[in-house]
């Protein structure tokens, strides 16, 4: 089909002119558009700027903050440094004192025990048995003595096995009479009773 256009060249001109126009008023548009654009760019440029430099200076405010609080810290460590060495002097006392404590707590319990030590052998001793030489080793005890029979000093070897509180590994090793004497030799462990 073939189309003819009957209006001839003055539609056309009429409308091409009209597009031209449109396209004129949209060119128009554009340019403010294109000259503001560069604009918005300073803008937030300067603005990033501003940012950055106000961040910068907020950043070096607190740093400078912080240095003059170290030197505070550091000055109030030197005020007080004094006391920290006072303080291990009078922990370093302390622990002197503590150990002479128990020093003499020890020397204490180390004198009641020869004392119940000597009373509880008396108590244990009969009438016809009496003793030579005593001997220490740590805690092991020998005595050597004498008696008027082998029962009076059986008798003190069962005394002295009876006190289990005081004496321990009672050993009685010799006994040999001599003229109207018997000679003995004895030995225990000395306990030490808290």
């Amino acid at each position: 089909m073939i189309r003819i256009n009957l209006l001839g060249d003055s539609l056309v001109q009429a409308t091409g002119k009209k597009d031209k126009a449109e396209a004129a008023a949209l060119v128009q548009s554009d340019a403010p558009a294109r000259t503001s654009l560069p604009i918005i760019g300073i803008v937030v440029g300067l603005l990033l700027a501003s940012g950055g430099l106000f961040y910068y200076l907020w950043m070096e405010r607190e740093i400078h903050q912080l240095q003059e609080k170290v030197e505070k810290l550091q000055q109030e460590k030197q005020a007080l440094a004094k006391y920290t060495t006072l303080e291990k002097q009078f922990r370093d006392q302390k622990e002197a004192l503590q150990k002479k404590r128990e020093v003499i707590l020890n020397l204490k319990n180390a004198q009641r025990v020869p004392v119940y030590f000597l009373q509880e052998l008396a108590n244990a001793l009969p009438d016809d048995v009496w003793f030579k030489e005593i001997t220490q080793k740590g805690m092991n005890i020998t005595i050597k003595g004498e008696g008027t029979s082998f029962e009076s000093i059986n008798m003190f070897r069962s005394r002295l096995l009876e006190q289990t509180k005081w004496f321990g590994n009672v050993n009685y090793p010799t006994a040999s009479k001599k003229g109207g004497s018997v000679e003995f030799t004895i030995s225990f462990d000395l306990k030490n009773p808290s």
